[in-house]
Order: C-alpha cells, then structure tokens, then sequence
C-alpha cells in the first residue's frame, strides 16, 4: 500500500538522518511523529525485510539501515534471528557452493562455510588478496562495480590452482548503495575433465595423422613423442620396439635427453626398466626418494636413472594392443615436476592407440619385405581379390605377359588374361584352399601360352582375405 511504503521511507529517511551513530526508537518517533508502540509494529516489518536492523547497548536498541543484509542476518546470534532467518542462514551456510558479498571497493562483507572453509575467515579483506593473492582483480569484478555490467560470469584459476567459476551480479542495497554478490564453484574437476578430454581429442588427432604420414617406425615414434610433450609438457621421453621373437628391445626415438655424454649403464638402466614392464605386462610408476631401500631391480634401475638425471618421476608404459606387446614408453620428469592424474590417465589411454600406429608399420613393413622377395622371383606371380580383381603382380608377370606398367594390369579382371574361363579356379579354390592345374593364356599382343598355374588361398582372422597364384611355364611357348 502507498501509505505504508510512504511511512517506510519517512522512517529509513529519519535513521539515515541520525547518520552512522544511528538511532533510538524514542528519536525515531519524535522524527515521524508516531506513537512508540506504533512505530515498533513498523520497525519490526523493516526488519523481517532486512531493510534496517539493530544493536542492543544495555537495555536500549540502536536501529541502523541494512547495508548488507545478509551480513545482518549471519551476524544475529541465534536467539535475535526470526525463525525464517534461522532457517535462512542455514541454508545458505550449508550450500555446497560458495556465497560472497562484496561492497564497492572489494571488501568482504559476508563468506558462507563453504568459502571459509577454503580461504579462513575473510570477512573484512579484500577480495583478489584472499581468494587469488593478487594486487589487483583478476576475476573480472572490477566491470560490475564500474557499473559496466549487471551480471558477471567467470573461470578464473585462485591462488591454490583451484578453478573457480564466478557468477556475480550487481544489487541495490537498502540504504540505496550497491553491494555484490557472487556464486562461486570449484569447478576444478570439471575444467580438468574437459581440458583431457579436449587433450585427448588433439592428441588422438596428432597421432592418427602421424600413423598416416609415417613411413618407419622411427619416424612414428619421433613424432608421437612431439606430440605428445607438446600436450604433457614432460622433460625426457623414449620409445622402445620390443621383438617378441628374440626378446629384445631398440631405442628408436627419444626426446629432451641433453646433448653431453652420459654414462652407458644409462641405456641399459632404461631398457631394465622397459624389459621388466613387459615381463610383469603392467605399467610401472617410480617417484625418487633418495633414501629409497626397495632392492626391487627395476626400482634399482630407475633410482640409477634418476641421479643422473635429477628426475622426480618415471613412468614405464606398455605399448600393447590385441593382447600383443610392441614396445614401452617412457616418460621421465625432473625433480619439482609431476604428471598429473589426468595427464597419467591420458598417457594409458593413448597407449594402445600408439601400439595400433607401429603394428600398422610393423605390417606394412612386413609386406614391403615380402613383395621384394617377390618382385626378385622369376616365377610370375599375382595376386587376386575375393572378387577377382587383379591386386599384385610382380615384374616377371609383367614380362611374361608383355605389359610394361603395373597400372595396365592392376585392377582388371583376372579372368582378362587366359583364354578360356578361369572361373572355376576362383570356386575350387574356395572349397579346397588350393588348385592346380594347366591354363591358356593371353598376352597383350593377343598371342597365347601354356602355363602351369599353383593357387592358394590366403586366410585371415574374419576369413579369406585373397588369392595368390604362381605360374610354371614352359619356355618353348
């Protein structure tokens, strides 16, 4: 009612009047011109809307204007608080997120327990100094109380490397001063969660066009350990290949190793390490102490390693996919650097996409080896797709047939090369496995010859994968 909200800024006027000392009951009424008993009914309504509040001096009660009135509330003891302000600073104390009120020149003038709990009692100091040890704000702040902006939203990193996330706006307070008041989380976690996923999406990325540019495994391997402490930010790092058939493993990349000569034990310490992994097929985490007594030998191995190299951490990874084991990586930090949990996690969950990488080279590299010894035969042999289609043919094929390119040949149709119907080969050969037998041919010049054709059939894990066929010719055609 008008009347009422009228009556209400006559009273506020007349307490601001009296200035900071602030005033009684009996100095009120004689301003307002109200009876004591009357003006009490509205002091208390001002109060229970946190527009004014009071202090008790003896037995008289000096009435202030609410600057903050949450502050107002949590400073009661609970025998002054109404109910619903029981009820009220409970709630707010009790939040699992961070309650601020500031006024306008960055002093704290309300923190719940959740803030306290983080930064002490720091009602009184001033904001950037408590919660980011700053001279100045970092937060962003700074704009709602230029009165640039209303409403505020923010991360920003505190003093103790937690991230917070900052929601602020600007309110009116009831002596019309404007106070701040912010939510803040510890969005920590989340930020982390986000920033690996985001690490691993770049990493995953980095490496998957690393697998396709690579041509060796060394050249794999350099890469990937770019990449990846490029992300980590880790001092030193290896790649060793393990060759299951002799047991062994090769360095073949490594990173941030300084350029003066070290010990020889060192590469041997490292492969100690490395070669006990794969032996107990776990990954191994050593932190240096130097009193370390554990006569554990890869243990033995990584205290060695890290007095040369004033190392605080090692962190020994197998490189393992489809439950085959193609080498380790090693990730080492100096004294004053560690992974984080995050970063650890990372490194694992890469790990068998690094493997995929050199098995993918591994293979490759395989093939190249055994379409040499191929190409040197001087038997012609071919091989043919599940569907017939022409997918290798080696020089002597080429000769004997009288093209001069692979590209005239590859991708055609087998069956474009004989001259009568090859297609029963292709069907015995998928209910037998093998065929021999007695071919015509057909050479690119439309002359013919008797060729002796061996055919088998080459399994994978899913089932056939293609057909190779060698040929017996007799040299009189």
């Amino acid at each position: 009612m008008k009347a009422d909200a009228d009556l209400f800024a006559k009273i506020i006027g007349a307490i601001q009047g009296f200035g900071e000392t602030g005033a009684t009951v009996d100095e009120i009424s004689k301003a307002v011109s109200l009876e004591r008993h009357t003006l009490s009914k509205y002091m208390n309504l001002l109060r229970a809307d946190g527009r004014v509040s009071y202090k008790q001096i003896g037995r008289a009660r000096v009435w202030f204007i609410s600057k903050s009135p949450l502050q107002h509330v949590f400073g009661l003891s609970e025998e002054d608080k109404t109910y619903t302000e029981k009820v009220f600073s409970r709630i707010l104390s009790d939040m699992p997120e961070g309650i601020l009120i500031l006024d306008f020149d960055y002093n704290i003038l309300f923190a719940n327990r959740y803030l306290t709990t983080l930064y002490g009692n720091c009602v009184g100091k001033k904001f950037y100094q408590t919660l980011f040890n700053s001279s100045q704000d970092v937060s962003g702040i700074s704009a709602l109380i230029e009165g640039v902006t209303e409403e505020l939203e923010s991360c920003v990193e505190d003093k103790e490397g937690r991230m917070l996330e900052i929601k602020a706006r600007r309110e009116k307070n009831p002596d019309s001063s404007f106070s701040i008041i912010a939510i803040i989380r510890d969005v920590t976690e989340k930020v982390l969660y986000e920033r690996q996923i985001k690490n691993l999406s770049e990493l995953q990325r980095l490496l998957g066009e690393s697998v396709n540019r690579s041509y060796t495994i060394d050249e794999l391997a350099s890469t990937i350990l770019k990449n990846l402490c490029d992300v980590i930010r880790f001092n030193m790092g290896d790649i060793l290949i393990y060759d299951p058939t002799s047991t062994s493993l090769s360095t073949c990349a490594t990173i941030g190793y300084p350029d003066e000569p070290v010990p020889l034990d060192v590469e041997e310490w490292k492969r100690k390490i490395a070669l006990v992994t794969i032996q107990r097929r776990a990954n191994f985490y050593f932190n240096f102490d130097h009193e370390n007594t554990n006569k554990d030998e890869i243990v033995q191995a990584a205290c060695r390693l890290a007095r040369i190299y004033d190392l605080q951490e090692i962190h020994s990874i197998l490189l393992k996919t489809k439950g085959e084991i193609h080498g380790v990586l090693l990730i080492l930090t100096r004294a004053g650097r560690s992974l984080s949990r995050e970063d650890r996690s990372l490194l694992e969950g890469l790990s068998e996409m690094i493997a995929g990488g050199i098995a993918k080279i591994k293979a490759e590299e395989e093939w190249k080896l055994k379409t040499n010894v191929l190409d040197i035969l001087a038997h012609p042999i071919f091989m043919i797709t599940m569907e017939g289609i022409l997918a290798y043919v080696n020089p002597a094929f080429l000769k004997m047939w009288g093209y001069d390119r692979e590209s005239e040949v590859l991708g055609r149709h087998y069956t474009k090369f004989w001259k009568e119907d090859a297609k029963d080969v292709i069907h015995a050969l998928r209910q037998r496995g093998k065929w021999e037998g007695e071919l015509l041919a057909v050479r690119r010049d439309g002359s013919e010859f008797n060729a002796r054709l061996s055919a088998s059939l080459i399994m994978g894990k899913k089932g056939p994968l293609q057909l190779i066929g060698i040929l017996e010719f007799d040299n009189g055609n």
